[in-house]
This record gives C-alpha cells, structure tokens and sequence, in this order.
C-alpha cells in the first residue's frame, strides 16, 4: 500500500462499490484501499437565491470581518429597491453601502472556511476536520470515483480512512479557478483542486465544489463534491 500511495495522487484510491442515486435513500458500500464503509445515502434540498463572486489571485485564504452586520442582504436589498422607487438617492446609496460591505464580510468568512477546511485536509488533522464541518444527518461528502456517504458521523469516517492513508503529510494542495458565491446563510466555493503526496510526480486534479453554511454566527462546510478531471 504504502508504494502504491507514494506514486498515487492523494485519493485516487477512492472507489465506488455501488452505483449511488440521487432521487432515493438507499445503503451503498464505499471501498477505501482495503476498508469497506457502508453509508446512508440521503437526498437534501435547500432553496436559495445566490450572488456570484469571481475572486481574484490570492484572495483564497481570506479572513473573516468581526464586525457586527444587524440586517441581513434582503432586508437591504428590499430597502434599496424602495429607496431608488421613492428617489431617495442619499439613502438608496447609504443602503448600498451597506449592502457591499454585508456581501464582501460573507464572502471573506466564506472563504476562510474553505481555507480551514483545505489546511486540515492538507496537513491530516483530524481534530481540525471535526471542527470544520457542520453537524448534522444532512451533511455529505463525495470523494473523487466514489459515491455518497451521508451523515456526520460516516462523513468524519471517511476523512478518518483518508488521514490514516500510508501518505506522509503533509500534502501539496495547490486551488485554482477559485470562485465563492454566497447568499444569507448559505455558500458555496468551487475551484480546481491540485493535490499531491510526498514523493509523488504527479498531481491529483479534481473539479471540487464546497457547499458552507452559517450556524450561530460561524461558517461550516456541508458538503464537498470533488471529481477528477482530465485535461
């Protein structure tokens, strides 16, 4: 196993047992290396709207703003709207204002999260991994090749089987093509993840999409959808 990984990018090794659907609830088993794990899967939907953001080089990693916003993007929005009816353009740019930094503080936290969530994929920490991710039936993750595993409890398992991989961490972990998008209390990043062992010539290149949401003020990741991707 061990020169197996040391030639193979950073979970290449995940495969499905099971074909996984979508529509329905069904039991999937998902080999890791020589592991099985047997997941739930489970089907969740979330309507929201969402404002796109294009984030620009080395912006990735951004920090969150600690300041304290007390109406949220579509009271604002809905404030805006009347004040450019009522042709209040004094206050229909005060809102904006508002409304800007609002956006630009969600975005950053955003990102952040992602930031949080890489660095404990990156460096195998579990205890970080735990922190990073949103407790709940409804959080799910899919690794490259495999299907879905649901759950908190079966999703911390799985990073687990990756963290006790024969890899030395820790990782290369290069995002490219990074965009965030977020709306209230729901985000999302996707980008283009580069990932490669010690001791390995090539890297891992995987289409990752990173769903976050806003629990008691702080962000969480909810679901991460990674598939390779060939050029």
């Amino acid at each position: 196993m061990a020169a197996a990984a040391a030639s193979t990018p950073a979970r290449a090794w995940w495969r499905a047992a099971a074909p996984a659907s979508a529509s329905t609830a069904a039991v999937s088993c998902f080999r890791v290396g020589a592991k099985s794990l047997t997941g739930l899967q489970m089907t969740s939907t979330r309507a929201n709207k969402v404002r796109t953001v294009h984030v620009k080089s080395g912006e990735a990693e951004g920090s969150p703003s600690t300041e304290s916003i007390t109406r949220d993007e579509e009271t604002l929005q809905r404030d805006l709207q009347t004040a450019i009816q009522e042709e209040n353009y004094a206050q229909a740019a005060k809102l904006r204002d508002e409304l800007r930094v609002l956006q630009e503080d969600s975005r950053s936290a955003v990102l952040a999260a992602n930031a949080r969530f890489y660095n404990a994929f990156k460096n195998g920490d579990l205890v970080a991994m735990h922190s990073a991710w949103a407790k709940g039936d409804h959080v799910y993750v899919v690794h490259p090749s495999a299907g879905r595993i649901s759950g908190y409890d079966m999703v911390m398992q799985s990073w687990e089987m990756v963290c006790d991989a024969d890899y030395e961490f820790p990782l290369q972990i290069d995002l490219q093509d990074v965009e965030v998008h977020v709306r209230g209390d729901l985000g999302y990043v996707t980008c283009l993840e580069l990932v490669k062992t010690k001791g390995s010539s090539s890297w891992g290149r995987q289409v990752a999409t990173n769903v976050f949401e806003k629990v008691d003020g702080k962000w969480f990741i909810c679901i991460h959808h990674a598939s390779h991707f060939d050029e």
